[in-house]
């Protein structure tokens, strides 16, 4: 088979991806279709793949606000505290936002 095969049949199982069917899905429905057993194997690789490097990216996105707004909340915290004003939302309320973020961007990135 030629790569433009290949990528056809790349396409076709990233749409049965995006309409929800798990790895174990694809494969049988590829191999249903007659595609050699490697390929089967190389286009799930590369699924698994692409998802790998979409939830690390989510996962960077997310440590970074989680990060920005544990800062600010420790800013907000200290500048209110000095005024005598109330801390209990930047002190409770962003830094619990924040660690819950990082957190989440941790575990995505991962995997």
């Amino acid at each position: 088979m030629n790569s433009v095969e290949n990528n056809e049949w790349a396409l076709f199982a990233e749409s049965l991806r995006k309409r929800g069917c798990n790895h174990n899905e694809i494969s049988m429905r590829l191999l249903e279709k007659g595609i050699s057993e490697k390929l089967v194997t190389e286009i799930i690789e590369k699924l698994k793949t692409q998802r790998n490097q979409h939830k690390r990216s989510v996962g960077f996105a997310c440590c970074g606000i989680g990060v920005i707004l544990l800062v600010a909340g420790c800013m907000l915290t200290l500048f209110l505290f000095n005024t005598g004003s109330n801390i209990k939302f930047a002190m409770y309320g962003l830094t619990t936002i924040g660690v819950v973020l990082t957190i989440k961007g941790l575990i995505d990135i991962m995997g």
